[in-house]
């Protein structure tokens, strides 16, 4: 199962973490996993990167601001959270996202 956790304070992103697989598919066909990975790819490529500690490894991904965030970035991080809310609804038993 992927997990993805936003934390918020003062209604500001903090933080993202995605981790794991969605064990939907063989490894390597797994359109979850696919779907997942580009939206969080895409996002983190229209982030202000200088303004966050960023990790990326296999199966996990974490951000962690570093300054207070832009506008522009915010409006990134909601339309991911968004996007992958809209893959949790339909597949439940593979990802799940706590905000």
């Amino acid at each position: 199962m992927i997990k993805v956790e936003f934390k918020y304070v003062d209604q500001k992103f903090t933080y993202l973490k995605v981790k794991g697989h969605a064990n939907s598919a063989e490894y390597g066909h797994d359109l979850i996993c696919a779907g997942v990975s580009s939206i969080v790819t895409g996002a983190l490529n229209n982030i202000d990167a200088k303004n966050y500690d960023i990790e990326i490894k296999e199966g996990l991904v974490i951000v962690q601001t570093k300054n207070e965030i832009t506008t522009h970035d915010e409006i990134v991080f909601e339309t991911m959270y968004t996007q992958l809310k809209t893959i949790e609804e339909s597949y439940p038993s593979n990802i799940k996202i706590i905000k």
